[in-house]
């Protein structure tokens, strides 16, 4: 009998890696073979995913989301990258940078270290990079990452705006000479699983900009400069593509770029050889924090399940807690934290509660693979 885990972190409590080796000792101590490939859908988590499938970790120098220098991770396997953007643009950084989460910096929060985290793995020998999206800190249309990458930003005036801090604002003309000369010759792909467009009503300033402190009226400036903006690129039809309002407006300047795109889920379970390790499965084991509507459309839990329905495989979700709203046909199980313990011992800590419900996962893939 063999399980494969492919599960995604318990956001605040576990990584992904946690959580497998939390239920890995009473599946194998229930004479389970086990194998695990790491999940994420191209936000957090997709780095560790990488180095799990054999890339290696670096680190650059890069600005961070309101100026200053930070440390960003990026990933390299032979001539293919990963750079995730929360690495150098992320709302968790601008925090531990001591900004707050406040129209102000919604306002000013810039992409462009970004795009200097693209660059290095361009000047390291990359050929393919792929740009993971989520949790940024920014809705600047991704012109700080372009920025980072060698455009110059004009001003009304012709002056040449070099703080990429509210260049959105004040971007009048944009050379793109410089990141089409960079990346002349290079796979783009970026990981997203959002289909928003640039602007409008689930454009990337409405949707996502109150989350990183943006209110009524600063969503409205920002979707007009966003609008602005497409028009100074003359893309407008690049911005009402799917996924082009993703990160604040990254996937809009990404597709400027030639870039593709892919689910992240998808674009991460193929870099980790998922399909391969299904092949010799006879049951999948998946899951997240918090198992929800949003879950089943398309995130990392609910491609795993797609393909294990696919290959005519029983699957065991492990969540922390579920909404009783989501269907559970199709599944041979769903474990919950929350079913063994408190809401607040499953935050606080999870891991023996998850040691606990490993052992009735144990018993349950028994009787089902029996």
């Amino acid at each position: 009998m063999r399980a494969l885990i492919a599960v995604d972190k318990f956001k605040g409590t576990l990584t992904a890696a946690q959580v497998t080796d939390h239920l890995r000792p009473a599946l194998e101590g229930a004479g389970i073979r086990v194998d695990a490939t790491p999940l994420a859908d191209g936000g957090d988590g997709t780095l560790e995913a990488a180095r799990a499938a054999g890339f290696s970790l670096h680190e650059a120098p890069v600005t961070g989301p309101l100026g200053g220098t930070v440390t960003a991770r990026w990933a390299l396997r032979g001539e293919q990258a990963i750079v995730e953007m929360a690495e150098a643009s992320g709302l968790a950084l601008l925090q531990r940078q001591g900004g707050s989460v406040d129209p102000a910096s919604a306002r000013a929060a810039t992409s462009v270290g970004t795009g200097e985290l693209i660059a290095h793995a361009v000047k390291a020998g990359a050929r393919s990079i792929v740009l993971g999206l989520g949790g940024s800190a920014t809705t600047d249309g991704g012109i700080g990452m372009l920025m980072g990458l060698g455009a110059v930003v004009f001003d009304a005036h012709g002056q040449r705006v070099d703080d990429p801090r509210g260049a959105l604002a004040r971007a009048a003309e944009v050379d793109m000479s410089g990141p089409l000369q960079l990346l002349d010759g290079i796979e783009l792909t970026v990981a997203c699983d959002v289909d928003n467009p640039l602007t409008g009503e689930r454009g990337a300033a409405a949707v996502f900009g109150p989350q990183k402190g943006a209110d009524e009226q600063t969503v409205e400036e920002l979707d007009a400069q966003l609008a602005e903006f497409a028009g100074l690129l003359k893309a407008q039809d690049t911005a009402g593509l799917a996924g082009a309002g993703a990160a604040g407006g990254m996937g809009f300047a990404a597709l400027v770029l030639g870039a593709h795109m892919e689910s992240g889920a998808d674009l991460v379970l193929d870099l980790t050889g998922f399909d391969k390790a299904l092949a010799e499965a006879d049951v999948v084991i998946t899951g997240e924090g918090r198992f929800d509507v949003q879950t089943l459309s398309g995130k990392g839990p609910a491609v795993v399940i797609e393909r294990a329905h696919r290959a005519d495989l029983p699957v065991f979700v492990v969540c922390g807690s579920a909404d009783p709203e989501v269907p559970r046909e199709g599944l041979a199980g769903l474990f919950q934290l929350t079913d063994k313990a408190p809401v607040e011992q499953a935050m606080s800590d999870p891991g023996p509660v998850l040691t606990a419900v490993a052992d009735d996962l144990a018993a349950a893939v028994l009787s089902c693979l029996r």
